[in-house]
């Protein structure tokens, strides 16, 4: 694939990562700012939860898109190892293929839950639960990015990759 799209990829993967990173330092700073004004203020802050759920689903929804980049889902893959390296080939085509529907139908169903819910609103902010469908949109479409830029590599390689990032095709694919 083009160096342009490997660098691409590479410059999104780790913007996710970043944001996904300053989102987990932000929960902390709300979820302890919230245990301390309830503990010691002894107030409540109604807030505190819908940021907090807010933000965990952000994180998450960006991380794991860069995590997906670096093929560093958890992957069993003892069957895989035992496979001559062409069905190992097909495997991971047709792995790719159905992660990739997966993302697909969660991407469709995201978008669409995002419209459907523009006029709902969370009870203490008031902000559309569009905004929390926006996160699955953003992070399952990376993914799909990913998947398809992933499997015109393989593709092209006409087998198994090692690629350089961690571990290669799956974290555990590397040793055989």
């Amino acid at each position: 694939m083009g160096a342009f799209v490997d660098r691409a990829e590479r410059l999104w993967s780790r913007l996710l990562d970043g944001i996904a990173l300053a989102m987990m330092a932000t929960l902390v700073v709300v979820i302890g700012y919230s245990v301390f004004a309830r503990q010691v203020l002894r107030i409540s802050v109604p807030w505190s939860e819908e940021v907090g759920a807010g933000l965990l689903l952000w994180m998450v929804s960006l991380g794991a898109a860069a995590a997906w980049y670096r093929r560093g889902h958890i992957a069993i893959d003892v069957l895989l190892k035992r496979m001559s390296v062409r069905i190992r080939f097909g495997a991971l085509i047709a792995i790719e293929l159905a992660s990739l529907l997966l993302f697909v139908l969660i991407f469709a169903g995201s978008f669409s839950m995002m419209f459907v819910s523009a006029n709902n609103a969370t009870t203490a902010l008031g902000i559309s639960y569009s905004y929390l469908y926006l996160a699955l949109v953003v992070g399952v479409g990376s993914m799909i990015l990913f998947s398809i830029a992933h499997l015109v590599r393989l593709i092209r390689a006409g087998g198994p990759l090692d690629d350089g990032r961690e571990g290669g095709e799956w974290s555990t694919l590397s040793s055989s």
